[in-house]
């Protein structure tokens, strides 16, 4: 997907997925394959800070609701490890 022309809306949806927070509530996260490689790549070593910074980059292309951080971070952090195997220990 990096690199690839949005040229329709179909290719933009493709961009988009479904992050499902604590509550059952589920928005659509823009580029959220992307982000959770591009943090992977950092090998963080600890929770908070995959967390921090998960939630910083889906905000450069998101909006998250104030005060929804700390829902959103969580779901992030699980989206992360269901992709990575890592233990969640928040």
């Amino acid at each position: 997907m990096p690199g690839e022309k949005l040229c329709c809306p179909a290719a933009a949806a493709r961009m988009v997925k479904k992050l499902t927070l604590a509550d059952g509530f589920q928005v659509g996260i823009v580029n959220l394959e992307s982000i959770l490689k591009e943090v992977a790549d950092l090998k963080l070593a600890d929770n908070e800070s995959i967390k921090k910074e998960l939630l910083q980059r889906v905000k450069i292309y998101n909006y998250v609701a104030p005060g929804a951080d700390d829902n959103y971070s969580k779901a992030l952090l699980g989206e992360y490890e269901k992709l990575f195997g890592r233990q969640v220990c928040t």
